[in-house]
């Protein structure tokens, strides 16, 4: 089966692949603990260093390039500084900014996480701070996006749509194009917005985005989390739902097939999950446009993500490592 995995990822080099969705900025700041502030109840810690890396649908883009495909980014980004310091960090990664749009008065979606711990420890997350758009983009925006897949989706066959619900995606443009190119590969990772995109290839949710779309399911078996998504496939029309359940693994579902189950690849001592979903879509979607079956594609994307929860932060996977644990 190795050898398998190791021809599929053999071809995804040069391999064209649009990112349509929310591309956030990661941001880690670093800090030494140093004592209970006299001012109230809270730690007080010194700042040390701080570093940004790509979030949302950018780490998608990452996992793309990384991979060896050519990632094509459509999106927003605000005419701010956290902007720009996303576009430089797409440039200095050769990914190409033709697609991305500057929304007036548009904030670019920041996570700010500032780790701390004792200067010879293990630093852990204490706070998180998000910074988000809050204000409203004009529909003469959402039309370029709109043009922008359009005339992309001519010579492109492969549509990943990460929607992280800071405004990027709308399902109503993803109806037009589905109209305009019904047999393009389309997959999505949308969070908490799933039930409004439908006819998509495959979608791929987490455990908690599925309980939250059937709060009467008391989901106290693997049979709940069957029935669960079963009907979630019936309900957006997907040709297969992958769920994502953390270390208990995935579960595949495809149309007039019994539900199979596939468990974590590695060791259940998990780093951090950041960014894990957008590296396993990332490896399904290049599978399946490749012609590989979903089953098998998902359970590539399962060994691609146990390498990077093993990792701090949203780590993309890289080509050499993934071809490396497949020997």
């Amino acid at each position: 089966m190795y050898k398998e995995f190791q021809n599929i990822i053999k071809k995804f080099s040069n391999q064209k692949v649009i990112v349509w969705g929310d591309l956030i900025l990661d941001e880690y700041i670093y800090t030494t603990t140093g004592r209970i502030s006299r001012e109230a109840p809270v730690l007080v810690t010194e700042f040390e260093s701080n570093e940004f890396k790509l979030g949302g649908a950018g780490n998608v883009v990452l996992n793309i390039k990384s991979l060896g495909a050519e990632p094509i980014p459509v999106g927003f980004v605000g005419d701010d500084l956290d902007g720009k310091i996303l576009k430089e960090i797409l440039n200095k990664n050769g990914i190409k900014l033709d697609y991305l749009i500057k929304a007036k008065n548009y904030k670019t979606p920041k996570k700010s996480r500032i780790l701390s711990g004792g200067e010879s420890t293990k630093k852990q997350q204490v706070l998180r701070i998000d910074k988000l758009n809050r204000s409203e983009i004009e529909d003469t925006l959402y039309n370029k996006i709109e043009k922008n897949l359009l005339n992309l989706l001519e010579n492109v066959d492969l549509l990943i749509i990460s929607d992280y619900i800071y405004e990027s995606v709308k399902p109503d443009i993803l109806n037009n194009i589905k109209r305009s190119f019904p047999s393009k590969l389309i997959t999505i990772d949308s969070r908490n917005n799933l039930l409004k995109f439908h006819n998509t290839y495959i979608a791929t949710p987490n455990e908690p985005e599925v309980k939250r779309m059937f709060p009467d399911n008391n989901f106290y078996s693997e049979e709940d989390f069957f029935k669960a998504g079963l009907e979630l496939l019936e309900k957006i029309k997907a040709e297969g739902i992958i769920l994502k359940r953390g270390h208990n693994g995935l579960i595949v579902f495809e149309k007039n097939k019994k539900p199979r189950i596939i468990n974590i690849h590695g060791s259940s001592d998990i780093v951090d999950v950041t960014g894990a979903g957008d590296t396993i879509i990332s490896v399904i979607s290049l599978s399946l446009l490749l012609k590989a079956n979903l089953f098998l594609s998902a359970q590539l994307a399962n060994i691609a993500a146990g390498i990077v929860v093993m990792k701090e932060g949203a780590c993309p996977i890289n080509y050499k490592e993934l071809y490396n644990e497949l020997k």
